[in-house]
């Protein structure tokens, strides 16, 4: 069992790049990664890390990029183990619909029409412990 003494959130990285590609047609495959780890004392880290990059095989008009990070303050009797799984379930599922607001937001800001990421099954976004996942 775990404790949560105190959570904060932080912004890493918020990138947008302009590919000037034209076209109607084309397929968003946004990269999303999970990093976990320890800060200090009783202070761990859930990142979301999410990346959509055009390339020649499947082009994009725009290159997001957008680092977003859950500080989590535990007490200090806690099992590493229950933090741990926290921080690479539970964690996740808080972070995530923040994510998904950071990038509609920012396409809409950028006067580009707004990106919106799926609600999701955020459980099943990382299976079998990976730390990155595609969503179609």
């Amino acid at each position: 069992m775990y404790h949560i003494v105190k959570t904060s959130f932080t912004t890493e990285k918020l990138e947008i790049k302009n590919n000037h590609i034209r076209g109607k047609n084309f397929k968003l495959k946004p990269k999303i990664s999970r990093k976990t780890g320890k800060i200090k004392n009783n202070v761990f880290y859930s990142s979301l890390i999410l990346q959509v990059t055009s390339t020649s095989e499947e082009p994009f008009p725009i290159d997001i990029n957008i680092d977003f990070k859950g500080l989590f303050e535990f007490s200090p009797d806690d099992d590493q183990e229950d933090i741990l799984y926290f921080l690479k379930t539970e964690a996740v599922k808080i972070l995530f619909p923040y994510l998904r607001t950071m990038l509609t937001s920012l396409t809409t800001i950028a006067m580009l029409p707004p990106i919106i990421l799926p609600i999701l099954d955020v459980s099943k976004l990382f299976p079998d412990d990976r730390e990155t996942a595609y969503v179609n």
